[in-house]
């Protein structure tokens, strides 16, 4: 899905929309609150004080980046407001509330992929119409089975892209907490051009090819894993 299908083929840019959107909160939504949850349980009270703590969209919802998710396929949230100075062990904690947004994209991820091969197996074992309907792209089980693929597949983006050591990003916490050791605060200026980093990469597409590389390996190889296990245990 991108912006370019908007003009050469709208229709098809709706229903790919349509199809996106179930995905699109739980993956945003839970993705901040778990940073709140985490940064809450260590002390730092600063999520919840500020209405964080809560899995009321509106609270966590950035426009822009809801706006470049559906437009581009990547996008982000509003940043947790947290204060490293309430932790015992700031920068351990620091890393755990970083790791707890990408951890909880992963897991609805592999949660994604294990309704995936529940949907395949199910319709493999009981209406083989069903089954051929996925690949076929028609009926209503296609298309069930479209927004969980969808489900799954934004969950690992949204992981991966976090990832990336770019400030504000979890994965430019990840690195500093690790390896460079500097202020667990990162500057407005430095925040402020990992902002236009983000947007160039967006824009551009620069690391497209080897995300979506990297993304298809990890997505079909746990999910044909799986059906491997199914097969191997004589599920299917």
């Amino acid at each position: 899905m991108g912006i370019t299908e908007l003009f050469s083929d709208p229709l098809t840019y709706l229903k790919s929309i349509l199809l996106m959107l179930p995905a699109i909160l739980p993956a945003l939504v839970l993705h901040e609150y778990a940073h709140a949850w985490v940064a809450n349980r260590l002390g730092d009270p600063t999520p919840r004080m500020l209405g964080r703590l809560t899995l009321n969209p509106i609270n966590h919802i950035d426009p822009i980046g809801l706006g470049c998710l559906v437009l581009i396929g990547l996008g982000w949230a509003k940043p947790v407001p947290i204060n490293p100075r309430y932790y015992k062990k700031p920068r351990r904690d620091d890393l755990l509330v970083s790791l707890a947004g990408i951890t909880m994209n992963l897991i609805l991820f592999v949660l994604g992929c294990f309704m995936i091969v529940v949907m395949v197996v199910a319709a493999y074992k009981s209406d083989r119409g069903l089954y051929f309907s996925i690949y076929s792209k028609s009926g209503w089980f296609y298309y069930l089975y479209q927004i969980v693929n969808n489900f799954a597949w934004l969950n690992l983006s949204l992981a991966v892209f976090n990832l990336l050591p770019i400030p504000p990003l979890d994965g430019y916490h990840v690195l500093n907490d690790l390896v460079l050791k500097k202020s667990l605060f990162a500057s407005g200026q430095a925040v402020r051009i990992g902002q236009g980093i983000m947007l160039l990469l967006l824009v551009t597409g620069v690391l497209n090819q080897p995300l979506y590389a990297a993304k298809s390996w990890l997505f079909n190889g746990l999910v044909n894993g799986m059906i491997d296990l199914c097969q191997t245990l004589g599920i299917i």
